[in-house]
């Protein structure tokens, strides 16, 4: 079966549309485990009990507070408040089972 030009012509057309609204949309850049922004309604100090599997240091922005993301083994997110008293020793031990906390606060 041959395509018409015209024809030929339209699904290139429709493919680079798909393209671009793809690409202007994040779908294919957003990393889903990859977490970028904690608010108020996000905020939880209390100790996650679940394994963790990821760690991120996220600054303050005008949109987002400064927070230590914890994702856990069921990509639970869980936005920390950086002076929680327990969250130094949680992370020391998150280290020494390699976990490592991407500091994202620094270029």
């Amino acid at each position: 079966m041959h395509l018409s030009s015209a024809s030929h012509q339209m699904i290139c057309l429709f493919s680079l549309a798909i393209i671009l609204c793809a690409l202007t949309s994040g779908v294919i850049s957003i990393d889903p485990k990859r977490p970028t922004c904690c608010n108020v309604e996000t905020f939880n100090n209390t100790e996650p009990m679940k394994k963790i599997t990821s760690c991120y240091i996220l600054p303050a922005t005008r949109k987002c507070l400064a927070a230590v993301v914890f994702i856990d083994k069921d990509d639970g997110l869980h936005c920390i408040d950086p002076n929680a008293p327990w969250l130094n020793k949680r992370i020391k031990r998150l280290q020494k089972n390699g976990v490592k906390c991407v500091d994202k606060t620094k270029p």
